[in-house]
């Protein structure tokens, strides 16, 4: 109770100092009586300001989405998750950190928002409901966003792209993200081709809503399917699922598949450790270890998805299941290479040094 009494006191002295400073208007500065009509991806007509100089992105993914699009400048305010550390974009642009708090993470609050300004509000994993009544409450368009993956949705993927460019006026470098990132999928499509042989692999750790243990996992992993390394647990799900879900198994159906390599999400390193230490069972019986074909990968699920980090695991996931067929391709270059064109700056080792990522255990 004492907690938030003082979540409610440090809210109430924010608001009226921002009061203090832009007044009681929750309006838009954008004034202008020029507006454009568009249609956002949860289907509502919204009509935006024709001039944009002031935005925000809310709930999961929406701010990544607006640092993709080289946006970070017309960025207004944050969402108070966005000051912990451990994402590619925010180490990237440590300036959003200065930004002003615009409420707690899975939507930001209304008031805090209004008082911001920003001329276009993007909201991502949401509802109709929820757009429609933040834009009542705040007096501010919003723009409903759906992120799509990069696997059996990334068309959803492009069109948010496509309609933040459409708001902002950027449309040049959204077709060349689009571009990019094809280009990179076809070239990690065409060295998988060339394999000599159809190794297996398992995935664990996977995070999900938080770190987890050896059991959680993916059926359908993206770095797997985009160089055709066959996923034993692949059959667990029955229908190829566009979000990322929490599936689990038991550690006895991973000893039963004996994958010829084992890879371990580093968010869930430390949850990890106690299944695989020396005399376990899966230590004991998995080919992998004995073979020395354990490895790890960057977390790729951090308030929805890091689309770099996961071509990033892609290229290393190839290069260690199939090292004859990515032989030409410099892993860390390709890492560098990917940070640098989708955040704006290269934030490899940043990463490293967060992360017990891109190594063998």
């Amino acid at each position: 109770m004492q907690s938030n009494w003082g979540l409610r006191a440090l809210k109430l002295s924010v608001l009226l100092l921002l009061f203090a400073v832009f007044g009681c208007n929750f309006k838009s500065d954008n004034t202008s009586d020029n507006s454009i009509e568009t249609t956002d991806m949860y289907g509502r007509t919204v009509m935006v300001p024709e001039k944009i100089n002031r935005i925000v992105g809310v709930g999961p993914g929406a701010l990544r989405l607006l640092v993709y699009m080289d946006l970070v400048d017309m960025v207004s305010g944050i969402e108070d998750i966005e000051f912990r550390p451990g994402r590619p974009y925010a180490f990237a642009h440590p300036s959003l950190k200065e930004k002003p708090v615009i409420g707690p993470y899975m939507g930001g609050d209304s008031e805090l928002i209004a008082i911001n300004k920003p001329d276009v509000i993007f909201m991502a994993f949401s509802s109709v409901s929820d757009a429609d009544e933040l834009q009542a409450k705040t007096g501010i368009p919003v723009i409903g966003l759906n992120s799509g993956n990069l696997r059996n949705a990334r068309q959803t993927f492009y069109q948010a792209l496509s309609l933040i460019a459409e708001i902002t006026g950027k449309e040049v470098r959204a077709d060349s993200l689009v571009s990019f990132i094809e280009q990179e999928i076809d070239m990690l499509k065409q060295l998988a081709r060339k394999k000599s042989d159809n190794a297996t692999a398992y995935i664990g750790g996977v995070s999900y809503r938080g770190a987890q243990g050896i059991a959680s996992t993916q059926s359908w992993f993206t770095p797997f399917v985009l160089t055709s390394i066959s996923n034993v647990a692949k059959n667990i799900e029955g229908r190829e699922p566009v979000q990322p879900t929490g599936i689990y198994v038991d550690v006895e159906e991973i000893i039963g598949w004996n994958p010829d390599y084992l890879f371990l999400d580093a968010a869930g390193y430390e949850q990890v450790l106690p299944t695989i230490v020396s005399g376990s069972p899966l230590r004991k019986t998995i080919r992998a270890f004995d073979q020395n074909r354990v490895y790890t990968l960057m977390p790729h699920n951090f308030y929805a998805t890091n689309f770099e980090t996961v071509l990033i695991n892609s290229w290393f996931a190839g290069n260690v299941v199939f090292p004859d067929a990515f032989k030409s391709v410099s892993f860390e270059d390709k890492a560098r290479e990917i940070y640098r064109f989708m955040l704006g700056r290269d934030v490899y080792d940043q990463m490293k040094e967060m992360y017990e990522g891109w190594q063998q255990f």
